[in-house]
């Protein structure tokens, strides 16, 4: 058997946030507000790493070109 893993404060918050049943279209705007929160992260950090190993865009074109695949 599993042991139940220990929510943390963001999920106890969340279930006492939610607590009351929501309808299809707020179910729906909340998940695109996390999605778009995550988005954003995942944006910022990029950027970060761009900056930080001095990327161009001709690396990245070049990064589409490179076959990495192994063959089986």
């Amino acid at each position: 058997m599993e042991q139940a893993t220990k929510l943390n404060s963001l999920q106890l918050f969340m279930v006492k946030m939610f607590e009351k049943q929501l309808d299809i279209k707020q179910e729906r705007e909340i998940k695109q507000l996390l999605s778009d929160y995550f988005a954003q992260k995942i944006d910022e950090e990029m950027d970060q790493i761009w900056v930080e190993k001095k990327l161009s865009q001709d690396d990245l074109d070049n990064a589409l070109l490179i076959h990495k695949r192994t063959k089986y």
